[in-house]
């Protein structure tokens, strides 16, 4: 059944029925009923792409690029008719970021890459906001997260945050791990350790601990959490659309909630400062003694001075010598 408060009223069932999204839109969206009386939208185009491009899998969506007798398409069905209303905000969405684009090929690309972005909220998502100490670790490992994707490319980088998952260190690469602590840059010069394992050794990797100063600022200076997502996105819909997906997921495995308001919080946060942990470095050895655990600590940044360096010479030992981390 569709609603008569929805662009799909009036359409007409049993067959595949159409209205024009936006008359003077750029690109040839329409609002349609398909066979099985979905609500639908519906992405006319001039040729398929060669090669079809990964499209995402949703558990209440069905995308597919399809050749009709007036030329082929793309179409995002909807599956399940409680969450109509849901849909019509997800197209609307789709159609948006998609009339931004120069040309056919870039609207398809944004098509499909706002789609992937809408995959977490589809899959449903953790009721809670994350609270401040929880939004200043998410966006120092997202500073992280982007200075990867700029070096290793998307797939590889998101691939290497696993922190998210619960893994012991925020990212994993083939020959390093690297662990995030955001800080007040006006606090103790402290940062606390979490775990007896985050900053232990793992056979045959380096090891860097990245410590960024992430304070609250009054709007309408600095970044809110979503602001910061949103920057990432965005660069991932222009070079990689296919990894909002896994961004995405991520992004859900960390608490964060793309319906959540975030607006209150805004953040500035400061440039990464890494350092080596190695030798003598300042923590606690592993293994413990049998039968301890969850143990947490602060240690203390100027005890950490001797291993500090900075980005260019952590990107030359991930990248220079390890080449095959890029993607």
């Amino acid at each position: 059944m569709i609603l008569n408060n929805t662009p799909w009223a009036g359409l007409e069932a049993g067959k595949v029925d159409t209205r024009r999204v936006n008359a003077s839109g750029r690109w040839n969206f329409f609002w349609a009923v398909l066979t099985r009386s979905d609500a639908a939208l519906v992405l006319q185009l001039s040729q398929l792409p060669n090669p079809l491009l990964d499209l995402p899998k949703l558990r209440s969506l069905d995308i597919h690029f399809q050749t009709l007798p007036g030329g082929p398409i793309l179409y995002i069905r909807l599956n399940d008719a409680a969450q109509v209303e849901l849909f019509e905000t997800l197209c609307r969405d789709v159609v948006a970021a998609a009339e931004t684009a120069e040309d056919e090929v870039a609207a398809l690309q944004k098509a499909i890459g706002r789609t992937f972005r809408w995959h977490h909220l589809l899959r449903g998502g953790k009721d809670d906001l994350l609270q401040e100490e929880a939004q200043k670790g998410l966006i120092g490992e997202l500073k992280i997260l982007k200075l990867l994707v700029e070096n290793m490319g998307a797939k590889a980088a998101i691939e290497a945050w696993t922190g998210p998952s619960g893994a012991p260190k925020d990212f994993e690469l083939r020959s390093d791990c690297i662990e995030v602590k955001a800080r007040r840059g006006a606090s103790q010069p402290f940062v606390k350790i979490s775990n007896e394992y985050q900053l232990a050794e793992v056979e045959g990797r380096r090891l860097w601990l990245a410590v960024l100063a992430v304070d609250r600022v009054q709007p309408p200076n600095g970044l809110t959490l979503a602001d910061h997502v949103a920057g990432l996105t965005r660069a991932l819909e222009c070079s990689a659309p296919s990894a909002i997906k896994e961004f995405d997921l991520r992004l859900a495995d960390a608490g964060y909630d793309p319906m959540h308001d975030y607006s209150a919080w805004h953040w500035q946060a400061s440039e990464a400062e890494f350092h080596a942990v190695e030798g003598n470095f300042p923590r606690l050895s592993a293994p413990v003694p049998l039968g301890v655990s969850h143990l947490s600590y602060s240690v203390s940044l100027d005890a950490c001075a001797p291993f500090r360096t900075d980005w260019a010479i952590v990107r030359a030992t991930l990248f220079e010598e390890g080449a095959d981390e890029r993607a």
